[in-house]
């Protein structure tokens, strides 16, 4: 008789053992398998999800204010983007509020977009979904089922308004929150069609709505310009030459407008002036224009121009004022040395002298405002010495040392100032009216820059403007020069535009700091070790039954190494039994967790769309741990059997058998095996 015959009926005729034995295996490879199911069903299900909101995305270029909306064009005009990236879009993309108009359901935090043709045709979904119109908008399914939303019905999408003054700066208006667009629902989108679309990694529901880019653009006084920029990368092209690509176009591209600044020629006097459309000039920038400057020969002329809310001189008030901080000597050949405190110096204009009744050597009192770290519009003080006087004419009667103040610069009159801080219209004298009609933002003091900046400075910056004049004053300097110079010393990448990788940085937040798999082997792990001790106690019971054939065998002439050869070929088999009958529970152990992470556990990954993805290497690699781990414990129970001599074995008794292995092993030892094993097994159960 073959050893293969043998193995065959030996595994028939000891079929009620042998099937608690493989039933043990088959539960430990379907917990260890299923687990490992899990982890790769979760990874892969947040992959696919990651990969379906991104659409054609790989780099994305958002900017702090807006840009032109031609610089995506001119990125991938540039040497070497026609080689990393195939396609470029530029896109609106703003933070909204939405309100379903029949039934009054609201949803925050929505990603609203504006959007044109392009932006289909950047996804290929050119011939699939068309543009909104100007009065539509396109909603994502699931936004559409929170808010029980259907076709034409009405939506209120209220966006906030952007605007290129910093908010937390004194002329930024914190309450101008934004626009309503009134639009009807024209098509819901399915999640596989970018109805999810979303450039920002995520786990949770992206819930979007698309609107006409020019209709957006125009609410948010934005004609022309965008915030965001879509790159689609091009087959091959590595992640970190992607990345390296983008930027160098970046920094290559970008021009001064997309910057917020400008660089204007004044007549009078013959100088160019650098200003910000923030109303401020970061440090940065200030340090570039006169490294600018000094390039190419040039004076620089720092300005700060701030509004006084009143200067007071004994019982004489003229209210709102602009004061220009800068180099005194511009404006007086007088020039007093700078000083602080109660002894700097003002100079006056001849009708705020007149206004004030000042003389030179007076100390008079100035009155502003200015917005305290914790959002609180401060009032404050400060004393002054009238050094000069002059006449509104020349440097002392340009109106363009103030920057544009919305609210105040294209007033007509000063009633119809509209600034974003409270102002007491009843001040106001038809004399200011007067000034304001023939001299507008013409200031009417000015004090020495280092004690401007040190009165108001922020952190946005410590002026309004830089001056540039040529070294004698008498030519004008070159606007078109200047701006070349000024624009090769600035990174755009540190003024406001970030370039990141969308598509890596998604697929990196897909992978999670949670491995799922791992976590429910943990849990199960006693179930694993109880699963396999148990087939472990039944096939050694099987020996325990098999005793006398164990010793007949080796009476017989068998050596030790053919008895335990017969005994692994079964214990093998019922291994890989118990591992094809484990496979199939670990699929149904799978799907049955992948359940409760879409239901009772969602919290814990943040979506419903998990499905279950039978990965062979999952399965394989659960399989062959189980095999091994049961292999091993059925090894380990033969082990303790041989050294048994044939007439312990052909007597059947089990006292006598464990008596011979603890002889031969050690009792000590052999005490310590037993009672760990029986330890594991309570400690499982």
């Amino acid at each position: 008789m073959s050893l293969l015959t043998l193995v065959r009926h030996n595994i028939v005729h000891f079929w009620k053992t042998n099937l608690a034995v493989v039933a043990g295996v088959a539960v430990a490879v379907a917990v260890l398998a299923g687990a490992l199911l899990v982890g790769s069903s979760v990874r892969a299900s947040l992959r696919g999800l990651a990969l379906e909101r991104l659409g054609a995305v790989d780099q994305v270029v958002t900017s702090a204010a807006f840009v032109r909306e031609e610089l995506a064009a001119e990125l991938l005009a540039r040497d070497g983007m026609q080689d990393t990236f195939t396609g470029a879009v530029p896109i609106v993309a703003v933070e909204g509020f939405v309100t379903h108009q029949e039934s009054g359901r609201r949803a925050s935090a929505i990603q609203v977009y504006g959007v044109d043709d392009r932006f289909w045709a950047f996804h290929g979904q050119a011939g699939g979904i068309e543009t909104p119109a100007r009065n539509e908008v396109l909603v994502s399914e699931g936004l559409a089922n929170e808010l029980a939303a259907e076709i034409d019905q009405a939506l209120l999408v209220r966006v906030e308004k952007p605007s290129d003054v910093p908010i937390s700066s004194l002329h930024g208006r914190r309450n101008d929150i934004g626009r309503t667009l009134r639009l009807r629902i024209a098509r819901v989108l399915p999640p596989d069609v970018l109805g999810e679309f979303s450039f920002r990694p995520q786990q949770g529901r992206a819930r979007s709505v698309f609107v006409s880019l020019t209709r957006l653009q125009r609410e948010l006084e934005q004609a022309g310009h965008v915030n965001t920029l879509l790159l689609r990368a091009a087959d091959g092209a590595a992640t970190a030459d992607r990345l390296a690509a983008a930027e160098a176009a970046v920094r290559d591209a970008t021009a001064l407008a997309d910057l917020g600044l400008r660089v204007v020629p004044l007549e009078v006097p013959r100088a160019v002036a650098v200003e910000s459309a923030a109303g401020l000039i970061s440090d940065d920038t200030a340090a570039a224009v006169a490294d600018a400057a000094d390039a190419l020969g040039l004076r620089e002329q720092p300005v700060l121009t701030y509004l006084a809310n009143q200067i007071r001189l004994r019982d004489r008030v003229t209210p709102y004022s602009l004061i220009t901080a800068l180099d005194l000597r511009a404006v007086t050949a007088d020039a007093p040395p700078a000083a602080t405190g109660a002894d700097a110096p003002i100079v006056l204009n001849s009708w705020a002298a007149e206004d004030l009744e000042a003389e030179p050597g007076e100390t008079l009192e100035l009155e502003y405002y200015v917005w305290e770290d914790g959002g609180r519009l401060a009032t404050r003080q400060t004393t002054l010495q009238v050094a000069a006087v002059v006449p509104i004419e020349g440097p002392a009667g340009d109106r363009r040392l103030a920057p544009d103040y919305p609210g105040i610069t294209e007033a007509n009159d000063v009633t119809e100032w509209d600034p974003p801080f409270e102002i007491d219209l009843g001040l106001i004298r038809p004399k200011d009216e007067d000034y304001w009609d023939e001299h507008r933002t013409t200031p009417k003091a000015f004090i020495p820059l280092e004690v401007g900046q040190q009165l108001w400075a922020s952190r946005w910056g410590q002026l309004t403007s830089v001056r540039i004049r040529s070294a004698t004053g008498e030519t004008q300097p070159d606007a078109g020069e200047f701006a070349v110079a000024l624009r090769s010393r600035l990174d755009p990448l540190a003024l406001g535009l970030v370039v990141y990788p969308a598509r890596a940085l998604a697929l990196e937040a897909s992978a999670g700091v949670t491995d799922f798999g791992l976590y429910f082997l943990y849990f199960s792990f006693f179930l694993v070790v109880s699963a396999l001790l148990l087939a472990s106690l039944f096939f050694r019971l099987g020996i325990e039954q098999r005793l006398r054939e164990v010793g007949l065998l080796k009476a017989a002439g068998f050596p030790a190494a053919a008895v335990r050869r017969l005994f692994w070929c079964e214990a093998l088999v019922l291994s890989v039994a118990g591992c094809l009958l484990g496979a199939a529970g670990a699929v149904a152990y799978g799907e049955l967790v992948m359940f409760g992470l879409r239901t009772w556990w969602v919290d814990a990954v943040g979506t419903t769309r998990l499905t279950l993805h039978v990965s062979f290497s999952a399965l394989g690699g659960g399989a062959a741990g189980g095999v091994l781990a049961a292999f091993g414990t059925i090894a380990w129970t033969l082990r303790s059997i041989e050294p048994a001599s044939p007439r312990s074995l052909l007597s059947g008794a089990l006292a006598e058998v464990t008596q011979a292995v603890a002889a031969a092993a050690g009792a000590p030892a052999a005490r310590r095996a037993t009672t760990a094993l029986y330890g594991a097994l309570a400690l499982a159960v």
